[in-house]
C-alpha cells in the first residue's frame, strides 16, 4: 500500500489529531474573562472533529488489510467509538472542576484516535502502539480534576495500566517469537499445533486486554476512576474505550487463535483459551454484581457494574463463535451509549447537589422530569428490561452463546440470567430515590450540554432496542466476513 492509499485509510484518525491541536490552540492565551467562552467553543469544535471523521470513515473504501484494516468490523466499531466520543466531548465537565480546557480536549480527541485505530488493524504491534496511545491520554485525563480523589484515580489507573502494557508487550513478543508474525490472520494459519511459547504469549495478551475491559480480577482501577474521573473522561472510558478493547480481543482470539479455542461447554471442557474466557466471565459477573449491591455513590455502582457487564460480554466470547462476539459487539454499543446517558445524568446532579450519592437522586422527578425519565431509561437497559438495547443485546448474547457453544453453556447463561436480575435490585434502589421521594425542591439548572447528550443517549438506547437489526446483523455479518473458513 502506498503513502496516499495509507493515509486514505486513517483519514477520520488524521481529523481527530488534527481537531486536537485546533482546540489546543484555542486554548492558549486569551483573558479569564473569555475562558468559558473557549470551553464551549472548544467543544463544539472537538464535536464536529469527530462528526467529520464519522463521515469520513463511511467515505473511504472498504478494503482487507493488515496495518490498517477497512473491512466491515472496522467501521462498524469505529463508527460507534467516534459517536460515543462526538457524546463526551460534548459533556461539559463540573464548574471549576477543568481549569486547562483545550488541553483536556485535545487529550480526550487524542485517546478517541487510538482506540479507533487499535479497532481497525489487524497487526499486534500497532494494536499495542494505538492502544497505549488511548491509555497514556486517558490516565491523563481522568487526574485533571485537581482533587485528592481525581489523582488518586489517575495514579491507579496509571500503575494498573502500566502492568498491562507490559503483560500485552511480553504476550506480542512471545507469539511472534512462536511465530514470526504480528499479522493475526498468518498467525492463525500458521499454528498447526499448539505452542508452549504462543500459549504463554495469548495467556499475557489476554491479562492486558482484561484490564481494558476491567474483568475481574484485572478490575482494581476502575471503581475508583468512575468516582473520581471528571465525566466527559469517564464517558469515554466506560464506553468507547470498551468498544475497542472488545474489538481487539475478538480480533485476537477469533482471526489468530480460533482454531485453538477449545470448549468451556461443562463437562466437557477442552484444552484452549474459551475456558479460561469463562472463567473470567464468572468471576466478573458474580464479583461485579455483589460488590455493586454495598454501593451508595452511583458513580462507583456504575463501576462495578461495568465489570460485571464484561462478563456477560466474555460469556459470548466463550462460544468461539462469530455470531456470539457480534451479539457482544452490539450490546457493547447499547451498554456504552446508556453508560455516558448515565453519567451525563449523574454529573448533572452532582453539579446542583454537590455528591453522587443515592441520597441526591430524591425527588429528582420534581426537579428535573427529564433527567429522572432518561435515568430510568439508561438504568432499565444497563438491567437488561425490554425492550430497550440491553435486553436485546442480553438476549442475542445468551441465545448466539448456547447456540454456538452448545447447551453446555448453560451453566454461564444461566448463572449470567440470575445475576442480571441481582443487578435489577441496585439499579430500582437508586430509580426509588429519584421517582419514590416526596422531596421537593428547586429546579435543577441543567446546561444545553447535559441536555443533548442525555436526550440523544435516551433515543439512541431505544431506537437500539427496538430496531436491532441493522447493528446487530451488520457486526454478525462483519465478523463472518472476516473469520477464516
Amino acid at each position: 500500500m502506498n503513502f496516499p492509499a495509507l493515509i486514505s485509510q486513517v483519514l477520520p484518525e488524521v481529523v481527530l489529531v488534527v481537531t486536537a491541536l485546533l482546540v489546543l490552540g484555542l486554548g492558549v492565551g486569551g483573558d479569564r474573562a473569555g475562558k468559558p467562552m473557549r470551553g464551549a467553543t472548544g467543544r463544539l469544535i472537538a464535536a464536529a472533529g469527530s462528526l467529520l471523521a464519522i463521515v469520513l470513515l463511511w467515505s473511504v473504501e472498504a478494503t482487507a488489510g493488515t496495518l490498517i484494516a477497512a473491512d466491515a468490523l472496522s467501521r462498524m466499531s469505529k463508527t460507534a467509538i467516534l459517536a460515543m466520543g462526538l457524546l463526551s466531548v460534548l459533556l461539559p465537565p463540573a464548574k471549576g472542576e477543568i481549569k486547562e480546557r483545550g488541553e483536556f480536549l485535545a487529550l480526550m480527541l487524542f485517546s478517541l484516535a487510538g482506540l479507533s485505530l487499535a479497532s481497525g488493524t489487524n497487526h499486534l504491534l500497532l494494536i499495542f502502539v494505538a492502544l497505549e496511545l488511548a491509555s497514556l491520554s486517558l490516565y491523563l485525563v481522568t487526574g485533571f480534576p485537581r482533587t485528592a480523589r481525581a489523582g488518586e484515580a489517575s495514579l491507579k489507573y496509571f500503575l494498573f495500566g502500566s502492568v498491562s502494557a507490559a503483560f500485552l508487550l511480553f504476550g506480542i513478543s512471545f507469539v511472534y517469537g512462536a511465530t514470526y508474525q504480528g499479522d493475526l490472520a498468518r498467525i492463525g494459519s500458521m499454528l498447526d499445533s499448539a505452542s508452549p511459547l504462543a500459549a504463554a504469549g495469548l495467556a499475557m495478551m489476554l491479562a492486558g486486554i482484561g484490564f481494558k475491559l476491567a474483568a475481574a480480577p484485572f478490575h482494581a482501577w476502575a471503581p475508583d476512576v468512575y468516582q473520581g474521573g471528571p465525566a466527559p473522561g469517564v464517558a469515554i472510558v466506560a464506553s468507547a474505550s470498551k468498544v475497542a478493547g472488545l474489538v481487539v480481543a475478538v480480533r485476537i482470539l477469533l482471526l489468530g487463535f480460533g482454531l485453538f479455542g477449545g470448549s468451556a461447554a461443562w463437562g466437557a471442557l477442552a484444552v484452549g483459551w474459551a475456558p479460561w474466557i469463562g472463567v473470567l466471565a464468572a468471576v466478573s459477573m458474580i464479583f461485579g454484581n455483589l460488590l455493586a449491591l454495598a454501593q451508595t455513590s452511583v458513580r462507583r455502582l456504575l463501576g462495578y457494574s461495568a465489570i460485571a457487564n464484561t462478563g456477560y460480554l466474555l460469556v459470548a466470547l466463550a462460544a468461539n463463535d462469530g455470531a456470539s462476539a457480534g451479539a457482544a459487539l452490539y450490546h457493547i454499543t447499547g451498554y456504552g451509549f446508556a453508560t455516558i446517558g448515565a453519567f451525563a445524568v449523574v454529573a448533572a446532579v452532582e453539579k446542583n447537589r454537590g455528591s453522587d450519592s443515592r441520597d441526591s437522586f430524591s425527588g429528582l422527578v420534581h426537579r428535573s422530569p427529564l433527567l429522572a425519565i432518561s435515568l430510568l431509561i439508561f438504568l432499565a437497559s444497563l438491567a437488561g428490561l425490554p425492550p430497550l438495547a440491553g435486553f436485546t443485546g442480553k438476549f442475542a448474547m445468551f441465545a448466539s452463546a448456547l447456540k454456538g457453544g452448545g447447551t453446555g453453556l448453560a451453566w454461564l447463561v444461566i448463572l449470567g440470567a440470575l445475576l442480571s436480575a441481582v443487578s435489577l435490585y441496585y439499579y430500582i434502589l437508586v430509580l426509588k430515590c429519584a421517582f419514590g421521594s416526596d422531596e421537593v425542591g428547586s429546579e435543577l439548572d441543567v446546561s444545553a450540554g447535559h441536555r443533548v447528550v442525555v436526550l440523544v443517549s435516551a433515543v439512541l438506547v431505544v431506537v437500539l432496542g427496538m430496531m436491532p437489526s441493522p447493528v446487530l446483523h451488520g457486526f454478525v455479518s462483519a465478523l463472518a466476513d472476516l473469520m477464516p473458513g
